[in-house]
């Protein structure tokens, strides 16, 4: 399966020879024969074909071995990936004090509104980035490294201390490292984590303390691995590297939806953005989707659906309706 970026390529070949002149019947059949291959090809084909129209720059592409891409004004760029400059978060606030030995450390709150992202350092050196709306607290101590993920989703990479195992409390589950780089996301008691390097335990949160031995309800990941909780149950899934960095796209603006129902879509896109999909025909919602999105695009996301499938589209202040 190619990735999103390797269609994107693929369709910025297609409309750069049929703008060099020499477009014959018999490309623009092999072009249409492409689109027509899978729903990503159609949605990465209109997609850019629309960017490059509204600014005006499809005349300037050349052959593709040396096409060039406009670069947007806009912070979320359609074909290049983009990366928010690296800061230290300022801390927001003081929440409630956290018993640690027989000394009381304050628990330090971070968090991102809707559309939001933000990266942040850690005392220990460790690093987060937090998506669209996420709220967690920290206490970083010289015995301790706690984190408590409320809501939301993160990406940690966990600076290397045998001494101080790095936990995270998610509702129902504790994920417990040395030194790692992984991303946790949490939907009420349900989480999911996906593994990029290292080890990372996760247990219930009736699990042992981590310096015990390894707990029955305690599973253990390494790279390249994801996990899901439900019904009680610990889920591990093998993944590769390419579908593990997918899920971690949201660094850099961008929604990758991995043949997904436009139900799942819908919901996905709701996380980032005050104006709501919402869809009225269930039929419309087990539509497949595949393809890669700027997180708060979400009226293009709406045109697409209309110009790919053919549904109907009333764009609102507040809301977007779907139809069929």
């Amino acid at each position: 399966m190619k990735s999103a970026s390797e269609i994107e390529e693929q369709a910025a070949n297609w409309l750069a020879r049929r703008d060099s002149g020499n477009w014959s019947d018999e490309q623009e059949t092999a072009m249409q024969a492409w689109i027509n291959e899978a729903t990503a090809h159609r949605i990465a084909y209109l997609r850019l074909k629309s960017v490059w129209q509204r600014a005006n720059r499809l005349s300037s592409l050349k052959m593709p071995q040396q096409y060039s891409v406009p670069k947007p004004r806009a912070a979320f760029s359609l074909l290049t990936g983009w990366r928010i400059a690296a800061g230290v978060l300022v801390i927001v606030g003081a929440g409630t004090l956290v018993v640690s030995s027989d000394i009381l450390t304050p628990a330090t709150r971070y968090g991102t509104v809707l559309g939001e992202s933000k990266t942040l350092a850690l005392p220990d050196g460790s690093r987060l980035a937090l998506n669209t709306n996420t709220h967690i607290r920290t206490q970083i101590s010289s015995e301790k490294r706690l984190v408590w993920l409320d809501s939301g989703e993160a990406y940690f990479e966990v600076a290397h201390d045998t001494k101080r195992p790095f936990v995270i409390e998610a509702g129902k589950s504790r994920v417990t490292v040395l030194g790692t780089k992984f991303s946790v996301r949490r939907d009420g008691d349900q989480i999911k984590v996906n593994v990029v390097d290292g080890r990372v335990q996760v247990s219930n949160s009736d699990a042992k303390s981590p310096s015990q031995p390894l707990p029955e309800n305690a599973v253990v990941m390494t790279k390249n691995e994801t996990l899901e909780t439900g019904n009680g149950q610990l889920v591990v899934n093998h993944k590769t590297t390419e579908q593990i960095m997918r899920q971690l796209d949201w660094r850099q603006g961008k929604l990758v939806l991995d043949d997904m129902t436009l139900a799942q879509a819908v919901s996905e896109f709701n996380r980032y953005n005050q104006k709501k999909l919402v869809i009225l025909d269930a039929s419309a919602g087990q539509i497949k989707i595949a393809g890669s999105f700027n997180v708060d695009n979400v009226d293009g996301f709406a045109r697409l659906l209309h110009q790919g499938f053919g549904l109907k589209i009333e764009i609102g202040k507040d809301e977007i309706k779907i139809l069929r």
